[in-house]
């Protein structure tokens, strides 16, 4: 059967369009395109953004059009479709935007982070060279006191040797390592 799209109720136009009818959505298309251009303009202030929502709506419209129902008329509903659409995208805009910030901050302080961690392993093999290069003793008394926190006291008990000793191992140890590396690394 042959129609006269132009003269066809929204209401028939969409029957027809439920029925596979690409003619009528053609003309559904024409007659809200510019109606819901323009209100997508008025919310978005952006053309091309106006024109690929209301695109979208019309597919959608196209590609679901056995399972839509619309209980009143069909400007409304696409209005509404137009409003949501936008407020869907502006939702996203702002997860995007989040997510675009940290990206941006994990890089900015990520790089710093790794940056941080890669000095600080090299510093650490520097200071054990170096340790290294100690008196087995004096190295002994400065890892139990600066690494593992004991005291001169709990050290001189430990290793049955006089608090003064041990003492002088430490500042031998510390005078050895800031020569080596500044004094900044061990006061």
């Amino acid at each position: 059967m042959q129609y006269d799209y132009h003269n066809l109720k929204e209401d028939t136009l969409f029957q027809l369009v439920k029925a596979n009818d690409e003619l009528a959505y053609r003309e559904l298309f024409d007659r809200y395109k510019e109606l819901l251009f323009r209100h997508a303009y008025r919310m978005t202030q952006d053309s091309e953004l106006s024109k690929d929502i209301v695109q979208d709506i019309f597919l959608v419209l196209w590609n679901k059009r056995a399972s839509i129902e619309i209980s009143q008329s069909l400007e409304p509903y696409l209005i509404k479709s137009i409003r949501n659409k936008i407020m869907d995208y502006f939702s996203h805009q702002e997860v995007v935007e989040k997510y675009r910030e940290d990206i941006l901050s994990f890089v900015e302080q990520g790089t710093c982070y790794t940056d941080d961690l890669l000095l600080e392993k090299e510093l650490a093999a520097m200071i054990e060279r170096e340790k290294s290069k100690l008196s087995p003793r004096t190295r002994e008394v400065f890892e139990l006191n600066r690494e593992q926190g004991r005291s001169y006291k709990e050290i001189s008990a430990l290793l049955s040797t006089s608090e003064k000793t041990i003492k002088k191992q430490v500042h031998n140890a510390l005078r050895i390592l800031r020569t080596k590396f500044g004094s900044f690394f061990f006061f």
